[in-house]
């Protein structure tokens, strides 16, 4: 679902970690995999919570995102 992914998005990014994929490297340390994995907890909290109630309506702000590679925009 394109609104849950986009609620996931939402509410890693609202907690400070941009990732649009799950891709650690090298270049995260200790304190990057911290932030990401209490941004994980916490969108996870929101999404649980968007599944219980079966709607994203009332926790996604604004519109979910739309796949790039569409035959008609």
């Amino acid at each position: 679902s394109m609104e849950y992914r986009t609620l996931f998005l939402q509410e890693v990014m609202r907690r400070g970690v941009f990732m649009p994929w799950i891709c650690p490297s090298f270049r995260h340390g200790a304190p990057e995999i911290a932030q990401t994995l209490e941004a994980v907890d916490g969108a996870c909290a929101v999404y649980v919570r968007a599944i219980e109630a079966k709607s994203v309506e009332g926790v996604l702000v604004g519109r979910a995102v739309k796949p790039v590679f569409r035959k008609f925009n």
